[in-house]
């Protein structure tokens, strides 16, 4: 179980700054991997490469960081996207900086991220320099991983679990499902739970999600101790043990 939140910031080249995050976000958890020689990638002659990072999580779906422009261009920006079942998602661009710099000038860059996991959930939050995760951010992924069911959840500027979670086991690559809330109250002070998440497809319940838990009304983004158990609000009505 595992709550980080980095804000990478590095003095050097882009190239010194790209390691460092990628070190970070796979030290975060050990289901992400890196599947690109980042060395490899700079040292690329043709002037019209995009350098392009690619994680790899729990071989299910893979994270790219794509760089704005081109290597012999001055940028302030990577897109960052998700690639489900070999299928490029919608992608938001994550600035470093506030001006735009070459790949060798030396210059503070800075991302910021968010992660959260347990034995069978992962979520990640990904924002700007100058953002304050998990008030603002740029992107949000939820994952959820068993032997023989895995699903991926993204969204733009917006919460992941409000989104399509879709399937990327072989035999039903593609499915889509939704989360329900059914505990949608408040009781002041208190909280209440369901030890399970169930998603839904066709308004029927077709799978329980372990360790992650239905709740009354939250702060999404807030840490709740709950019986000496630490808690993510990943929503204002889904919770992750930590």
């Amino acid at each position: 179980m595992s709550y980080v939140n980095k804000i990478i910031s590095i003095n050097g080249t882009e190239k010194d700054f790209i390691k460092a995050f990628a070190n970070e976000l796979t030290l975060a958890d050990s289901r992400i991997t890196c599947e690109t020689d980042i060395d490899a990638e700079f040292a690329n002659e043709d002037s019209s490469h995009i350098i392009t990072i690619i994680f790899d999580v729990s071989n299910c779906y893979k994270i790219k960081l794509i760089r704005a422009v081109a290597i012999n261009r001055a940028t302030s920006q990577y897109n960052i996207q998700t690639v489900i079942n070999n299928v490029d998602k919608s992608s938001a661009g994550l600035l470093f900086l506030g001006a735009t710099k070459f790949v060798t000038d030396i210059a503070t860059r800075t991302f910021n991220f968010m992660l959260i996991s347990n034995d069978n959930t992962v979520v990640m939050l990904f924002g700007d320099y100058n953002q304050s995760l998990p008030n603002v951010y740029k992107y949000n992924l939820m994952s959820y991983h068993e032997q023989d069911f895995n699903v991926i959840a993204y969204n733009l500027n917006s919460i992941a679990s409000k989104s399509e979670f879709i399937r990327t086991d072989e035999n039903h690559k593609g499915e889509t499902y939704k989360i329900t809330n059914r505990l949608l109250y408040s009781r002041d002070e208190d909280v209440e739970i369901i030890e399970s998440k169930p998603l839904m497809q066709n308004n029927n319940a077709v799978y329980d999600m372990k360790n992650v838990y239905d709740c009354s009304n939250v702060t999404s983004g807030s840490i709740l101790i709950i019986d000496s158990n630490k808690y993510f609000a990943v929503d204002s009505n889904t919770l992750i043990k930590t």
